[in-house]
Protein backbone atom coordinates (compact mmCIF):
# COMPACT_ATOMS: atom_id res chain seq x y z
CA UNK A 1 0.00 0.00 0.00
CA UNK A 2 1.47 3.40 -1.07
CA UNK A 3 2.15 6.15 1.70
CA UNK A 4 -0.20 8.86 1.48
CA UNK A 5 3.34 11.19 0.89
CA UNK A 6 3.61 9.07 -1.87
CA UNK A 7 0.17 9.21 -3.98
CA UNK A 8 0.38 11.45 -6.59
CA UNK A 9 -2.44 13.46 -6.90
CA UNK A 10 -3.47 15.09 -10.97
CA UNK A 11 -5.46 17.71 -9.75
CA UNK A 12 -2.98 19.23 -7.69
CA UNK A 13 -1.23 23.13 -8.15
CA UNK A 14 2.34 21.21 -9.09
CA UNK A 15 0.69 18.59 -11.65
CA UNK A 16 -1.87 21.12 -13.68
CA UNK A 17 -2.41 22.70 -16.76
CA UNK A 18 0.47 25.60 -16.87
CA UNK A 19 -1.81 27.42 -19.55
CA UNK A 20 -4.51 27.08 -16.48
CA UNK A 21 -2.50 28.48 -14.00
CA UNK A 22 -1.64 31.61 -16.31
CA UNK A 23 -5.15 32.60 -17.01
CA UNK A 24 -5.79 35.11 -14.75
CA UNK A 25 -9.41 36.88 -14.06
CA UNK A 26 -8.86 40.18 -11.64
CA UNK A 27 -12.38 40.93 -11.81
CA UNK A 28 -13.10 37.40 -9.69
CA UNK A 29 -9.25 37.52 -8.61
CA UNK A 30 -7.93 37.82 -5.09
CA UNK A 31 -9.29 41.47 -3.75
CA UNK A 32 -12.86 39.82 -4.97
CA UNK A 33 -11.83 36.45 -2.51
CA UNK A 34 -10.71 38.20 0.18
CA UNK A 35 -13.94 40.35 0.20
CA UNK A 36 -15.80 37.34 0.28
CA UNK A 37 -14.42 36.35 3.60
CA UNK A 38 -15.08 39.36 5.11
CA UNK A 39 -18.45 39.25 4.14
CA UNK A 40 -19.21 35.89 5.76
CA UNK A 41 -17.24 37.28 9.13
CA UNK A 42 -19.47 40.55 8.76
CA UNK A 43 -22.89 38.09 8.38
CA UNK A 44 -21.86 36.31 11.91
CA UNK A 45 -22.67 39.44 13.86
CA UNK A 46 -20.97 39.92 16.76
CA UNK A 47 -17.83 42.67 16.92
CA UNK A 48 -17.17 42.06 13.24
CA UNK A 49 -17.87 45.17 12.21
CA UNK A 50 -16.45 47.11 15.20
CA UNK A 51 -12.92 44.82 14.37
CA UNK A 52 -13.43 45.82 10.40
CA UNK A 53 -14.65 49.16 11.03
CA UNK A 54 -17.81 49.18 9.05
CA UNK A 55 -21.00 47.18 8.81
CA UNK A 56 -21.10 46.36 4.95
CA UNK A 57 -19.35 45.83 2.17
CA UNK A 58 -19.40 48.45 -1.54
CA UNK A 59 -18.90 46.23 -4.22
CA UNK A 60 -17.43 48.63 -7.07
CA UNK A 61 -15.19 45.09 -8.75
CA UNK A 62 -18.15 44.16 -11.01
CA UNK A 63 -21.15 45.56 -13.27
CA UNK A 64 -23.54 43.75 -12.20
CA UNK A 65 -26.52 46.13 -11.63
CA UNK A 66 -29.25 44.67 -9.54
CA UNK A 67 -26.76 44.39 -6.70
CA UNK A 68 -26.68 47.45 -6.43
CA UNK A 69 -30.62 48.73 -6.42
CA UNK A 70 -31.54 48.72 -10.23
CA UNK A 71 -34.90 47.44 -10.65
CA UNK A 72 -35.61 44.50 -13.19
CA UNK A 73 -37.58 45.69 -16.23
CA UNK A 74 -41.02 45.02 -15.70
CA UNK A 75 -42.37 44.06 -19.10
CA UNK A 76 -39.88 40.57 -19.68
CA UNK A 77 -40.20 39.80 -16.02
CA UNK A 78 -43.97 39.58 -16.33
CA UNK A 79 -43.80 37.87 -19.38
CA UNK A 80 -41.24 35.07 -18.02
CA UNK A 81 -43.96 34.70 -14.78
CA UNK A 82 -46.73 33.63 -17.00
CA UNK A 83 -43.91 31.42 -19.44
CA UNK A 84 -43.71 29.86 -15.95
CA UNK A 85 -47.08 29.20 -14.37
CA UNK A 86 -48.54 28.68 -18.17
CA UNK A 87 -51.87 27.24 -16.16
CA UNK A 88 -52.75 31.25 -15.37
CA UNK A 89 -52.75 31.60 -19.72
CA UNK A 90 -55.06 28.63 -20.16
CA UNK A 91 -57.51 29.71 -16.83
CA UNK A 92 -57.93 32.96 -17.91
CA UNK A 93 -56.20 34.57 -14.65
CA UNK A 94 -53.26 36.24 -16.42
CA UNK A 95 -56.03 38.36 -18.67
CA UNK A 96 -57.37 39.79 -15.34
CA UNK A 97 -53.91 40.51 -14.04
CA UNK A 98 -51.57 41.81 -16.28
CA UNK A 99 -51.76 44.14 -19.35
CA UNK A 100 -52.96 42.48 -22.78
CA UNK A 101 -48.97 43.18 -24.25
CA UNK A 102 -47.98 40.46 -22.00
CA UNK A 103 -50.53 38.58 -22.09
CA UNK A 104 -50.04 38.46 -25.82
CA UNK A 105 -46.32 38.02 -25.95
CA UNK A 106 -46.53 35.09 -23.19
CA UNK A 107 -49.15 33.81 -25.78
CA UNK A 108 -46.75 34.09 -28.85
CA UNK A 109 -43.24 32.95 -27.11
CA UNK A 110 -45.44 29.87 -25.53
CA UNK A 111 -46.25 29.08 -29.66
CA UNK A 112 -42.74 29.48 -30.71
CA UNK A 113 -40.84 26.91 -28.34
CA UNK A 114 -43.83 24.80 -28.34
CA UNK A 115 -44.14 25.14 -24.38
CA UNK A 116 -40.90 23.69 -23.72
CA UNK A 117 -38.70 25.90 -21.79
CA UNK A 118 -37.33 23.18 -19.95
CA UNK A 119 -35.50 21.34 -23.31
CA UNK A 120 -32.52 22.08 -25.19
CA UNK A 121 -32.67 24.58 -28.20
CA UNK A 122 -30.19 24.48 -31.65
CA UNK A 123 -27.53 24.85 -30.72
CA UNK A 124 -27.45 28.85 -32.45
CA UNK A 125 -30.80 29.20 -30.17
CA UNK A 126 -34.63 29.43 -30.53
CA UNK A 127 -34.87 30.55 -34.16
CA UNK A 128 -37.86 33.24 -33.57
CA UNK A 129 -35.27 35.24 -31.09
CA UNK A 130 -32.73 35.23 -33.80
CA UNK A 131 -34.87 36.31 -36.34
CA UNK A 132 -35.86 39.36 -33.75
CA UNK A 133 -32.26 39.88 -33.32
CA UNK A 134 -31.92 40.60 -36.81
CA UNK A 135 -34.40 42.75 -37.17
CA UNK A 136 -32.98 44.71 -34.05
CA UNK A 137 -29.58 45.00 -35.78
CA UNK A 138 -30.90 46.26 -38.85
CA UNK A 139 -33.30 49.03 -37.41
CA UNK A 140 -30.37 50.28 -35.37
CA UNK A 141 -28.06 50.56 -37.77
CA UNK A 142 -30.30 51.76 -40.63
CA UNK A 143 -31.79 54.72 -38.54
CA UNK A 144 -27.67 55.41 -37.35
CA UNK A 145 -27.01 56.12 -41.59
CA UNK A 146 -30.28 57.16 -42.96
CA UNK A 147 -30.01 53.96 -45.34
CA UNK A 148 -31.05 50.60 -46.04
CA UNK A 149 -28.07 47.72 -45.28
CA UNK A 150 -27.39 44.94 -46.11
CA UNK A 151 -30.48 42.95 -44.32
CA UNK A 152 -28.66 40.65 -41.60
CA UNK A 153 -29.22 36.41 -42.11
CA UNK A 154 -30.49 34.72 -39.09
CA UNK A 155 -28.34 31.83 -39.37
CA UNK A 156 -25.48 34.61 -38.89
CA UNK A 157 -26.37 35.40 -35.15
CA UNK A 158 -25.55 32.79 -32.56
CA UNK A 159 -27.35 33.37 -29.12
CA UNK A 160 -24.82 32.91 -26.28
CA UNK A 161 -24.49 32.27 -22.01
CA UNK A 162 -23.67 36.09 -22.16
CA UNK A 163 -21.43 38.02 -24.56
CA UNK A 164 -18.87 35.60 -23.06
CA UNK A 165 -20.06 32.79 -24.09
CA UNK A 166 -19.13 33.58 -27.73
CA UNK A 167 -15.57 34.67 -27.16
CA UNK A 168 -14.84 30.96 -26.48
CA UNK A 169 -15.49 29.31 -29.37
CA UNK A 170 -14.45 32.04 -32.11
CA UNK A 171 -11.20 32.50 -30.27
CA UNK A 172 -11.14 28.69 -29.75
CA UNK A 173 -11.65 28.88 -33.12
CA UNK A 174 -8.71 31.29 -34.19
CA UNK A 175 -5.93 30.09 -32.31
CA UNK A 176 -3.44 27.30 -32.60
CA UNK A 177 -0.35 27.69 -31.06
CA UNK A 178 1.82 30.60 -29.40
CA UNK A 179 2.45 31.35 -33.18
CA UNK A 180 -1.32 32.83 -33.67
CA UNK A 181 -2.44 36.27 -31.90
CA UNK A 182 -5.24 38.19 -31.58
CA UNK A 183 -4.52 41.90 -31.09
CA UNK A 184 -6.00 43.04 -27.38
CA UNK A 185 -6.57 46.82 -25.85
CA UNK A 186 -4.58 47.76 -23.38
CA UNK A 187 -6.46 48.15 -20.85
CA UNK A 188 -8.42 45.33 -21.74
CA UNK A 189 -11.30 43.29 -20.23
CA UNK A 190 -9.59 40.16 -19.04
CA UNK A 191 -11.96 37.78 -20.54
CA UNK A 192 -9.70 38.22 -23.74
CA UNK A 193 -6.17 37.44 -21.90
CA UNK A 194 -7.84 34.45 -19.93
CA UNK A 195 -8.67 32.52 -23.44
CA UNK A 196 -6.14 33.05 -25.11
CA UNK A 197 -4.05 31.67 -22.32
CA UNK A 198 -6.15 28.46 -21.89
CA UNK A 199 -5.69 28.12 -25.80
CA UNK A 200 -2.07 28.59 -25.49
CA UNK A 201 -2.57 32.02 -28.05
CA UNK A 202 -0.26 35.23 -28.12
CA UNK A 203 -1.70 38.40 -26.84
CA UNK A 204 -0.51 41.34 -28.98
CA UNK A 205 -0.87 44.33 -27.25
CA UNK A 206 -2.06 47.96 -28.85
CA UNK A 207 -2.29 50.36 -26.07
CA UNK A 208 -4.90 53.21 -25.72
CA UNK A 209 -3.24 56.49 -24.81
CA UNK A 210 -4.94 57.79 -21.11
CA UNK A 211 -3.39 61.41 -22.01
CA UNK A 212 -5.83 61.73 -25.00
CA UNK A 213 -9.05 60.38 -23.52
CA UNK A 214 -8.13 56.84 -24.44
CA UNK A 215 -7.57 57.40 -28.25
CA UNK A 216 -5.57 54.80 -30.44
CA UNK A 217 -4.13 55.86 -33.83
CA UNK A 218 -3.92 53.46 -36.61
CA UNK A 219 -0.15 53.91 -36.60
CA UNK A 220 -0.01 52.66 -33.10
CA UNK A 221 -1.71 49.51 -34.41
CA UNK A 222 0.40 49.01 -37.38
CA UNK A 223 3.47 49.46 -35.13
CA UNK A 224 1.59 46.66 -33.00
CA UNK A 225 0.95 44.44 -35.57
CA UNK A 226 4.84 44.32 -37.21
CA UNK A 227 6.10 43.74 -33.96
CA UNK A 228 4.46 40.51 -33.50
CA UNK A 229 5.13 39.37 -37.12
CA UNK A 230 8.96 40.50 -36.08
CA UNK A 231 8.67 37.87 -33.28
CA UNK A 232 7.13 34.99 -35.42
CA UNK A 233 2.98 35.58 -34.28
CA UNK A 234 0.84 35.94 -36.77
CA UNK A 235 -2.32 38.22 -35.68
CA UNK A 236 -5.55 36.63 -36.23
CA UNK A 237 -8.09 39.16 -35.06
CA UNK A 238 -8.49 42.34 -33.74
CA UNK A 239 -10.33 42.90 -30.69
CA UNK A 240 -12.49 46.36 -30.11
CA UNK A 241 -14.08 47.47 -27.07
CA UNK A 242 -16.67 50.08 -27.49
CA UNK A 243 -17.68 51.68 -25.20
CA UNK A 244 -14.31 51.09 -23.58
CA UNK A 245 -14.20 48.87 -21.01
CA UNK A 246 -12.32 49.56 -18.26
CA UNK A 247 -11.88 52.88 -19.81
CA UNK A 248 -15.27 54.16 -20.39
CA UNK A 249 -14.33 55.91 -23.98
CA UNK A 250 -16.69 55.74 -26.93
CA UNK A 251 -15.08 55.92 -30.42
CA UNK A 252 -16.21 58.57 -32.98
CA UNK A 253 -17.27 57.20 -36.74
CA UNK A 254 -14.18 58.37 -38.48
CA UNK A 255 -11.69 56.34 -36.21
CA UNK A 256 -13.90 53.34 -36.71
CA UNK A 257 -13.86 53.65 -40.29
CA UNK A 258 -9.81 53.52 -39.94
CA UNK A 259 -9.77 50.21 -37.56
CA UNK A 260 -11.81 48.69 -40.72
CA UNK A 261 -10.00 50.05 -43.52
CA UNK A 262 -6.57 49.24 -41.77
CA UNK A 263 -8.16 45.73 -40.56
CA UNK A 264 -9.12 44.93 -44.27
CA UNK A 265 -5.94 45.67 -45.76
CA UNK A 266 -4.54 43.09 -42.90
CA UNK A 267 -6.76 40.28 -43.31
CA UNK A 268 -7.58 40.71 -39.68
CA UNK A 269 -11.19 39.63 -38.13
CA UNK A 270 -12.52 42.56 -35.53
CA UNK A 271 -14.29 41.29 -32.95
CA UNK A 272 -16.13 44.27 -31.89
CA UNK A 273 -17.06 44.30 -28.41
CA UNK A 274 -20.13 46.25 -28.19
CA UNK A 275 -21.88 45.27 -24.57
CA UNK A 276 -22.25 48.47 -23.73
CA UNK A 277 -23.90 50.53 -26.73
CA UNK A 278 -26.76 51.72 -25.18
CA UNK A 279 -24.34 53.38 -21.75
CA UNK A 280 -23.48 56.83 -23.45
CA UNK A 281 -23.89 59.79 -21.25
CA UNK A 282 -21.09 62.23 -23.48
CA UNK A 283 -22.53 64.80 -25.27
CA UNK A 284 -22.21 64.92 -28.82
CA UNK A 285 -20.94 61.24 -28.19
CA UNK A 286 -22.75 57.90 -30.58
CA UNK A 287 -22.69 55.11 -30.68
CA UNK A 288 -21.91 53.38 -34.06
CA UNK A 289 -21.65 49.69 -34.84
CA UNK A 290 -18.69 47.98 -36.35
CA UNK A 291 -20.83 46.03 -39.26
CA UNK A 292 -22.63 49.42 -39.85
CA UNK A 293 -19.61 51.47 -40.65
CA UNK A 294 -17.96 48.01 -42.36
CA UNK A 295 -21.45 47.85 -44.71
CA UNK A 296 -20.66 51.57 -45.15
CA UNK A 297 -17.37 51.68 -46.65
CA UNK A 298 -15.88 51.74 -49.94
CA UNK A 299 -14.85 49.73 -52.30
CA UNK A 300 -14.73 45.72 -51.25
CA UNK A 301 -14.83 46.53 -47.55
CA UNK A 302 -18.65 45.92 -47.33
CA UNK A 303 -18.54 42.43 -48.91
CA UNK A 304 -15.05 41.34 -47.41
CA UNK A 305 -13.58 42.78 -44.38
CA UNK A 306 -14.96 39.93 -41.27
CA UNK A 307 -16.61 41.31 -38.24
CA UNK A 308 -17.75 39.60 -35.32
CA UNK A 309 -20.10 41.40 -33.29
CA UNK A 310 -21.49 40.60 -29.40
CA UNK A 311 -23.78 42.14 -27.22
CA UNK A 312 -26.05 41.15 -24.14
CA UNK A 313 -28.24 41.66 -21.52
CA UNK A 314 -25.50 41.85 -18.88
CA UNK A 315 -25.24 45.35 -19.35
CA UNK A 316 -27.23 48.61 -20.94
CA UNK A 317 -30.25 49.26 -19.04
CA UNK A 318 -31.25 45.53 -18.85
CA UNK A 319 -28.58 44.46 -16.26
CA UNK A 320 -29.71 41.03 -16.24
CA UNK A 321 -25.87 39.53 -15.77
CA UNK A 322 -27.55 36.34 -13.80
CA UNK A 323 -29.68 35.19 -16.79
CA UNK A 324 -26.62 34.74 -18.54
CA UNK A 325 -28.10 36.32 -22.06
CA UNK A 326 -26.07 37.73 -25.35
CA UNK A 327 -25.78 37.14 -28.98
CA UNK A 328 -22.63 36.83 -31.70
CA UNK A 329 -23.30 38.63 -35.01
CA UNK A 330 -20.72 37.16 -37.88
CA UNK A 331 -20.54 39.19 -41.22
CA UNK A 332 -18.85 38.32 -44.40
CA UNK A 333 -17.79 34.47 -42.93
CA UNK A 334 -17.75 31.75 -45.10
CA UNK A 335 -20.39 28.85 -44.63
CA UNK A 336 -18.51 26.38 -43.82
CA UNK A 337 -16.31 28.42 -41.25
CA UNK A 338 -19.56 29.45 -39.84
CA UNK A 339 -20.27 26.12 -39.82
CA UNK A 340 -17.21 25.51 -37.74
CA UNK A 341 -17.99 27.92 -35.32
CA UNK A 342 -21.72 26.16 -34.71
CA UNK A 343 -19.48 23.07 -34.19
CA UNK A 344 -17.76 24.52 -31.07
CA UNK A 345 -20.39 26.24 -29.82
CA UNK A 346 -22.19 22.55 -29.91
CA UNK A 347 -19.74 21.59 -27.26
CA UNK A 348 -22.02 23.57 -24.74
CA UNK A 349 -25.15 22.17 -26.44
CA UNK A 350 -27.35 24.72 -26.17
CA UNK A 351 -27.63 28.26 -24.72
CA UNK A 352 -30.04 28.25 -21.77
CA UNK A 353 -33.50 29.05 -22.36
CA UNK A 354 -34.53 32.00 -20.08
CA UNK A 355 -31.01 33.76 -21.17
CA UNK A 356 -32.27 33.82 -24.78
CA UNK A 357 -35.67 34.96 -23.15
CA UNK A 358 -34.29 37.85 -21.74
CA UNK A 359 -31.88 38.61 -24.96
CA UNK A 360 -35.53 38.68 -26.95
CA UNK A 361 -36.95 40.83 -24.68
CA UNK A 362 -33.82 43.51 -24.84
CA UNK A 363 -34.05 43.71 -28.96
CA UNK A 364 -37.97 43.40 -29.48
CA UNK A 365 -39.65 45.38 -26.37
CA UNK A 366 -42.90 47.84 -25.72
CA UNK A 367 -43.73 49.67 -28.31
CA UNK A 368 -45.76 52.95 -28.68
CA UNK A 369 -49.14 52.20 -28.40
CA UNK A 370 -48.61 48.76 -26.10
CA UNK A 371 -50.17 48.66 -22.82
CA UNK A 372 -46.32 48.02 -21.28
CA UNK A 373 -45.01 50.99 -23.26
CA UNK A 374 -45.18 54.23 -21.01
CA UNK A 375 -44.29 52.67 -17.82
CA UNK A 376 -41.47 50.72 -19.69
CA UNK A 377 -40.11 54.19 -21.17
CA UNK A 378 -40.19 55.13 -18.06
CA UNK A 379 -38.37 52.46 -16.49
CA UNK A 380 -35.69 52.57 -18.68
CA UNK A 381 -34.83 56.62 -18.79
CA UNK A 382 -34.96 56.55 -14.95
CA UNK A 383 -32.06 53.97 -15.08
CA UNK A 384 -30.09 55.69 -17.86
CA UNK A 385 -30.35 58.99 -16.34
CA UNK A 386 -29.20 57.57 -12.55
CA UNK A 387 -26.00 56.27 -14.44
CA UNK A 388 -25.23 59.41 -16.45
CA UNK A 389 -26.01 61.58 -13.08
CA UNK A 390 -23.53 59.16 -11.12
CA UNK A 391 -20.79 59.02 -14.15
CA UNK A 392 -20.21 63.19 -13.84
CA UNK A 393 -20.32 62.27 -9.72
CA UNK A 394 -17.80 59.60 -9.47
CA UNK A 395 -15.55 61.38 -11.93
CA UNK A 396 -15.89 64.57 -9.54
CA UNK A 397 -14.83 62.73 -6.77
CA UNK A 398 -12.05 61.47 -7.96
CA UNK A 399 -10.21 63.95 -9.48
CA UNK A 400 -10.73 65.97 -6.13
CA UNK A 401 -8.26 63.76 -4.38
CA UNK A 402 -4.91 64.51 -4.40
CA UNK A 403 -2.49 62.19 -6.60
CA UNK A 404 -5.75 61.09 -8.79
CA UNK A 405 -6.68 61.77 -12.21
CA UNK A 406 -9.80 60.51 -14.26
CA UNK A 407 -10.67 60.77 -17.44
CA UNK A 408 -14.57 61.65 -18.43
CA UNK A 409 -16.64 58.87 -18.61
CA UNK A 410 -18.18 59.05 -21.67
CA UNK A 411 -20.27 55.29 -21.69
CA UNK A 412 -19.93 52.06 -20.07
CA UNK A 413 -20.27 51.57 -16.81
CA UNK A 414 -16.86 52.06 -15.09
CA UNK A 415 -14.23 54.90 -14.27
CA UNK A 416 -10.51 53.99 -14.27
CA UNK A 417 -8.55 56.76 -12.76
CA UNK A 418 -4.74 57.24 -12.67
CA UNK A 419 -3.25 56.71 -9.43
CA UNK A 420 -0.27 58.59 -8.57
CA UNK A 421 1.32 56.75 -5.68
CA UNK A 422 4.12 57.82 -3.48
CA UNK A 423 7.56 56.23 -4.51
CA UNK A 424 7.89 54.87 -0.82
CA UNK A 425 4.41 53.45 -1.07
CA UNK A 426 5.00 51.42 -4.64
CA UNK A 427 8.66 50.14 -3.37
CA UNK A 428 7.15 48.46 -0.60
CA UNK A 429 4.59 47.38 -2.30
CA UNK A 430 6.53 45.72 -4.90
CA UNK A 431 8.98 44.40 -1.92
CA UNK A 432 6.02 42.43 -1.13
CA UNK A 433 5.58 40.96 -4.43
CA UNK A 434 2.62 42.91 -5.20
CA UNK A 435 1.90 45.56 -8.20
CA UNK A 436 1.30 49.03 -6.19
CA UNK A 437 -2.22 49.51 -7.51
CA UNK A 438 -2.53 46.20 -5.83
CA UNK A 439 -1.74 47.08 -2.77
CA UNK A 440 -3.78 50.39 -3.05
CA UNK A 441 -7.40 48.45 -4.15
CA UNK A 442 -6.35 45.46 -0.70
CA UNK A 443 -5.83 48.45 1.92
CA UNK A 444 -9.49 50.11 0.68
CA UNK A 445 -11.19 46.47 0.99
CA UNK A 446 -9.65 45.83 4.56
CA UNK A 447 -9.89 49.29 6.12
CA UNK A 448 -13.04 50.86 4.25
CA UNK A 449 -14.60 47.85 3.08
CA UNK A 450 -14.99 48.95 -0.43
CA UNK A 451 -13.89 46.40 -3.14
CA UNK A 452 -12.71 47.61 -6.12
CA UNK A 453 -9.94 46.14 -8.98
CA UNK A 454 -6.30 46.98 -9.08
CA UNK A 455 -5.73 48.33 -13.08
CA UNK A 456 -2.95 45.48 -12.81
CA UNK A 457 -5.85 42.88 -13.66
CA UNK A 458 -6.48 45.23 -16.97
CA UNK A 459 -2.72 45.13 -18.08
CA UNK A 460 -1.43 49.40 -18.49
CA UNK A 461 1.42 51.21 -19.90
CA UNK A 462 4.61 49.88 -17.46
CA UNK A 463 5.06 52.17 -14.65
CA UNK A 464 1.24 53.31 -14.08
CA UNK A 465 -1.04 52.26 -11.70
CA UNK A 466 -5.25 52.12 -12.04
CA UNK A 467 -7.91 51.09 -10.30
CA UNK A 468 -11.66 50.19 -11.74
CA UNK A 469 -14.52 51.42 -9.83
CA UNK A 470 -18.35 51.27 -11.14
CA UNK A 471 -20.46 53.88 -11.22
CA UNK A 472 -23.63 51.06 -10.52
CA UNK A 473 -24.44 52.37 -6.35
CA UNK A 474 -27.23 54.38 -6.07
CA UNK A 475 -27.12 58.01 -5.85
CA UNK A 476 -27.32 57.60 -1.67
CA UNK A 477 -24.99 55.13 -1.91
CA UNK A 478 -22.26 56.95 -3.83
CA UNK A 479 -22.25 59.80 -0.99
CA UNK A 480 -20.76 56.68 1.07
CA UNK A 481 -18.75 55.30 -1.93
CA UNK A 482 -16.76 59.10 -1.66
CA UNK A 483 -16.22 59.48 2.01
CA UNK A 484 -14.97 55.65 2.17
CA UNK A 485 -12.24 56.05 -0.84
CA UNK A 486 -11.55 59.66 -0.01
CA UNK A 487 -10.14 58.55 4.14
CA UNK A 488 -8.30 56.09 2.78
CA UNK A 489 -6.74 57.58 0.21
CA UNK A 490 -5.85 61.04 1.93
CA UNK A 491 -4.49 59.08 4.83
CA UNK A 492 -2.16 57.14 2.70
CA UNK A 493 -0.76 59.67 1.03
CA UNK A 494 -0.33 61.95 4.39
CA UNK A 495 1.41 58.58 5.96
CA UNK A 496 3.79 58.17 3.29
CA UNK A 497 4.22 62.07 2.38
Amino acid sequence: MLRASAVRRNLAVATMSKRALAAEYAVRGKIAIRANEIEAELAKGGDAAKQFGFSSLIKLNTGNPQNHEQKPWTFPHQVCALLEAPELLENGTAAQVFPADVVERAKYVQKQTAGQLGGYTATKGFGFIRKAIAEFIEKRDNASVGSTLRSVDPEDIFLSNGASGSVTPLLTGLVDSAKDGVMIPIPQYPLYTAQLALLGGTVVPYYLDEAKAWAFTVDELEQAYAKAKDSGVTPHAFVLINPGNPTGQVLDRSVLEQIVDWAHKRQLLIISDEVYQENIYAAGKKFHSMREVALTAKGNIPHEVQVASLHTVSKGMIGECGRRGGYMELLNVPHDARAQIEKLCALQLSPNNWGQLMTYFMVARPQPGDASYESFNAEYNHIFEGLKERATLLVDSLNALPGVTCNEIEGALYAFPSLHLPEKYKQQAVARGEAPDFAWCMGLLEEQGVVTVPGSGFRQVEGTNHVRLTILPPKHEMADVTTRITNYHKKLMAEFA
